[in-house]
């Protein structure tokens, strides 16, 4: 295995449009990998929200709960491999650029709030704090100390997403896969390992 930090352009057209999400020059074992992890977990993530919601979801919560499972639980799995790795911390991606990534997914929270709490500005409030904070932390810190710091805060969000306001029936799964997918999968810095070409193997 080697390190490169360098990552290919993204291609044209609606193959660029995949290059961007999965990371530009992603292996077709990386592919598979995000394809096969990503839906699996996706369907795991619906599956418990019908089974414990069950007929007593609407029909626009049951399209959230889908959309939110399809989205956060393909982008625990992209956004920890190296291609995407590589591209999300290329040179000329600013803090102020990873901090607008880790914002956009506020929309999130402000669904699940209004959609699924009984308590919705105390649940935004309070888990866009965690979020944001988390982030700026991580981010901030010397890399040496960003990964066990890290590690620590999702860890601290997981423990916190057990506990009233933030245990949503159906939905216990939100909040620790979005932080995963956030703090250690793209916030998180890490050395992107390639494959060696099959003749210097």
């Amino acid at each position: 295995m080697k390190i490169d930090w360098t990552p290919p352009p993204p291609r044209d057209g609606l193959a660029g449009k995949w290059d961007v999400f999965v990371g530009p020059g992603a292996t077709g074992e990386e592919e598979w990998v995000q394809i096969v992890f990503g839906g699996i977990l996706a369907c795991i993530c619906f599956g418990l929200f019908l089974a414990v919601v069950g007929k007593e979801a609407t029909w626009v919560q049951i399209a959230a709960a889908g959309v939110l499972a399809l989205d956060i639980s393909g982008g625990v799995v992209t956004n920890a491999a190296n291609s995407a790795k590589r591209w999300f911390h290329r040179a000329g991606v600013t803090t102020s650029g990873h901090l607008r990534f880790v914002a956009a997914h506020l929309l999130h929270l402000a669904v699940v709030a209004w959609l699924f709490s009984t308590v919705p500005l105390t649940y935004f409030g309070l888990t866009a704090a965690f979020l944001l904070a988390s982030a700026v932390l991580v981010l901030a810190l010397p890399l040496y100390l960003r990964r066990p710091s890290a590690f620590g805060l999702v860890a601290i969000g997981i423990c916190l997403a057990g506990l009233p306001p933030f245990d949503i029936a159906g939905l216990q799964w939100f909040l620790p896969l979005l932080l995963l997918k956030l703090i250690l999968g793209h916030a998180l810095k890490e050395a992107p390992f390639r494959p060696e070409p099959a003749g210097d193997r």
